[in-house]
């Protein structure tokens, strides 16, 4: 091999060739307008249209079964309403990013649908966790941290998908490819939110989530670094481990957690993770 996995990845990071669908237009244009205080519902409906998928799958979602036993919705005026403005952007995001997790290998593609999952998970429950302890005023950057916070694992799994036929490339072993992902992803996914400008708060989140040292001011991290324990725990992402005792972990006590709490949030986790088999 004549290069390092390291350098082959960062030439296609700097080649501009990879693409990732995670924030299409319409979903970044949603999430402005869910800020703005005199946003009209014409305008969440235009924008909702001029993406037919986005369209059915928030219809998919206003007549999921959570909503059973009420009138179902046939118009998006009628899901918006029913849903919120709120959820209706995070649905977008959510939607487009479940578009990014495809690939061509088949040992790469079959990672994909666990890795969606996990993020999914991650922002709903990391969303539960901010209202829990006391943080509803950043129940929406946590979740959008959950849902971003690992997206250097996807970035590497499509470098690998693009480049897998490359004579640089050894065969693609589960042990090189989990390996690759614990050593590249933090910084990969702090790369790609910087390029992408979103605020700061996230591309920190993504490069130092898995530190050994957790400062006890940044809540945020402090959130994802025990939504990533809980979903281990149920045994959700690479690295499951039923025997962690999330009581006993410092994100916990950082956030001020009780055991009821974090039993109820293992419960929320499980629920999440199949709402996210069903909906996407």
């Amino acid at each position: 091999m004549s290069k390092s996995l390291k350098k082959m990845v960062e030439e296609q990071m700097q080649s501009g060739e990879l693409e990732l669908p995670v924030f299409n237009q319409v979903a970044l244009d949603l999430q402005r307008m869910k800020n703005e205080d005199d946003v009209q519902l014409n305008q969440i409906i235009v924008a909702i249209m001029t993406d037919p998928a986005l369209a059915a799958q928030i219809l998919k979602v206003a007549n999921s079964s959570f909503y059973g036993g009420l009138k179902e919705v046939s118009t998006i005026q009628q899901a918006v309403i029913r849903l919120g403005l709120e959820q209706v952007a995070n649905i977008a995001l959510m939607s487009a990013q479940a578009a990014a997790h495809d690939a061509q290998l088949k040992t790469l593609k079959e990672r994909m649908p666990d890795l969606w999952e996990h993020a999914y998970v991650s922002a709903l429950g990391a969303r539960w966790l901010a209202r829990e302890a006391g943080m509803r005023d950043r129940a929406e950057e946590a979740f959008l941290a959950g849902l971003l916070h690992d997206v250097g694992e996807l970035v590497l799994l499509k470098i690998l998908d693009a480049r897998a036929n490359d004579d640089d490339i050894p065969p693609l072993t589960d042990a090189l490819i989990n390996e690759a992902l614990e050593a590249l992803h933090p910084e990969l996914g702090h790369r790609l939110m910087t390029t992408w400008e979103l605020p700061g708060i996230y591309a920190d989140v993504a490069k130092n989530h898995h530190q050994a040292d957790l400062a006890e001011a940044d809540a945020l991290q402090a959130i994802v670094r025990l939504v990533d324990s809980g979903c281990a725990k149920v045994g959700i992402g690479r690295n499951a481990d039923d025997q962690l005792a999330l009581a006993m972990l410092p994100e916990a006590d950082i956030l001020d957690l009780s055991e009821i709490q974090l039993a109820e949030f293992e419960v929320v986790l499980e629920d999440v993770r199949s709402q996210a088999a069903t909906l996407f």
